[in-house]
């Protein structure tokens, strides 16, 4: 048997078992990172899904053989037999999944690759850019009934969205050799590399002056959604509807909304039965934590209420007949 099929044969054996623990990867890191990004879901904090792929056989070979890596052992040294990658917005968001995926207790973990740490050592080198890891299991794991034995490899990329196109257009796999050959290809893809550092650099202060600007409606989404949940027994569902009543009716209450909201609720318990009686009609206007702020400027000046409301009057006529009013 040649070297090239006993490692084929090898592969076919065991690539399940690689496939498993990339997928395993995968969903414990997307599960952990729930509490770290919340109130945003993990799947829209990443912007493409995690996915993990297993090598092809031929470029197995490849690379055990035919391109100078000088492997030892090479199945076994090979560490990127099955790979995962989790892309994100902005750089500052990279160091949030490397966070998570070195918190992992079961986990071994090794960096092979960070860009900031090859920035330093060469300042004015513009290169592709993206952290690299390879995580194995601790002791052997069980999972989608099969055993996945201590010390499989699983390379973890982590980069932002224009890293991934970056590498994405500099990854042709049948001509790379003359792309890394040719200096005008090479000038200007460090071009292109410096332009989306840049690019990144502007995106976080554009990320730092929304924050700053949305801190105060943020704050209180997070105030209202917690006297959505004990008046109601159920959490909000904030979405774009949540922005729109915010702008709304965040200068029709004052200060002290937050007590308003408690006497109006101890006076009127059964606007939260009402809420929950448009929620099963799927109405989204009533999951929303600012329409309970939408009641509390009813209840307090109906004309004003209607005059700031964003929608169709139409919408609006459900919640005015929860208090007794109308839209005419």
């Amino acid at each position: 048997m040649t070297r090239e099929q006993e490692i084929l044969d090898r592969w076919e054996a065991e690539k399940k078992i690689y496939l498993a623990w990339g997928r395993l990867v995968s969903q414990e890191i997307q599960s952990r990172l729930t509490d770290i990004v919340a109130p945003q879901p993990p799947e829209y904090f990443l912007r493409i899904p995690a996915v993990p792929r297993t090598k092809e056989s031929q470029k197995l070979i490849e690379k055990a053989f035919y391109r100078n890596k000088d492997y030892t052992n090479p199945y076994d040294d090979i560490t990127d037999k099955v790979g995962t990658r989790f892309v994100v917005l902005l750089g500052s968001e990279i160091r949030k999944v490397e966070q998570v995926l070195t918190s992992v207790e079961h986990w071994q973990h090794s960096k092979d690759r960070d860009f900031e740490e090859e920035q330093k050592g060469n300042p004015l080198k513009f290169d592709y850019a993206a952290v690299h890891y390879v995580v194995r299991p601790a002791v052997d794991l069980e999972y989608e009934d099969l055993l996945i034995p201590a010390g499989t490899p699983c390379e973890v990329q982590i980069k932002t969205i224009l890293q991934h196109a970056y590498s994405e257009l500099t990854h042709d796999t049948i001509y790379k050799p003359q792309i890394a050959a040719t200096p005008i290809m090479q000038r200007d893809a460090a071009k292109a590399m410096a332009l989306l550092e840049a690019t990144n650099d502007y995106f976080e202060k554009v990320a730092k002056d929304v924050e700053v600007a949305l801190s105060s409606v943020r704050h209180m989404t997070t105030d209202l959604s917690s006297v959505y949940r004990d008046a109601l027994g159920i959490d909000p569902k904030p979405s774009v509807l949540e922005g729109l009543l915010l702008a709304a009716y965040e200068k029709t209450v004052g200060a002290d909304y937050r007590s308003e909201l408690d006497s109006l609720l101890a006076e009127k318990p059964f606007i939260a039965e009402r809420i929950k009686d448009h929620i099963k009609r799927h109405n989204p206007i009533f999951s929303q934590p600012a329409v309970l702020l939408v009641y509390l400027s009813v209840w307090k000046s109906p004309r004003k209420a209607k005059t700031a409301w964003p929608l169709t009057q139409a919408e609006m006529e459900p919640l005015l007949n929860d208090l007794g009013e109308s839209i005419h």
